[in-house]
């Protein structure tokens, strides 16, 4: 009605062939195996002063706003309340891009966000969504849009062009 408890005595391994070893022991292999990536040649810190409302828009609920800056645009990013100071790690373009993003986030909060010519670095693209389809492209409480994002590792607001303004679309 048990099992059997009775087992073969068990043989140390003293050498495993799923992994390689140096000759002082250490494994060797690429940073992805130690659990350490590699910074870029052109890796630094770059802060942004921001205001509490601020900080508590890009960080979101339980910090998703911020993770979701952070995964979009491949940079590291810490905020600190206290000091009301977000700070980017990460390539230039890696940089540029969370600031880029961060700016765009915080700008929803008091208005529609301006796009212009200069937002593109090649990571813009722009859609026009016909008045009567926004509702369903937000979704409800804007989950359709999040659920977009969070499949395509995008962000997605709408936003006003230059200073045209159409009545019948809305940009995404």
């Amino acid at each position: 009605m048990g099992r059997d408890d009775r087992r073969a005595p068990s043989r140390p391994r003293s050498r495993s062939r799923s992994r390689s070893r140096g000759g002082d022991g250490s494994r060797s292999g690429s940073p992805a195996e130690d659990g350490k990536k590699r910074r870029p040649d052109d890796y630094g810190v770059d802060t942004m002063k921001i205001t509490d409302d601020d900080a508590a828009f890009i960080l979101g609920k339980g910090g998703k706003t911020k993770d979701k800056v952070a995964r979009v645009s491949g940079a590291e990013l810490e905020l600190f309340e206290r000091d009301l100071v977000l700070e980017v790690r990460g390539s230039k373009a890696q940089r540029r891009r969370a600031k880029k993003y961060a700016e765009g986030v915080m700008a929803q909060r008091t208005g529609p966000v301006t796009v212009g010519k200069d937002h593109d670095d090649g990571d813009l693209t722009l859609l026009y969504v016909p008045q009567e389809t926004v509702g369903f492209v937000t979704g409800r409480a804007g989950n359709f849009l999040r659920t977009i994002e969070e499949e395509w590792t995008t962000l997605m607001f709408f936003c006003d062009v230059g200073s045209r303004r159409d009545k019948d679309f809305e940009k995404l």
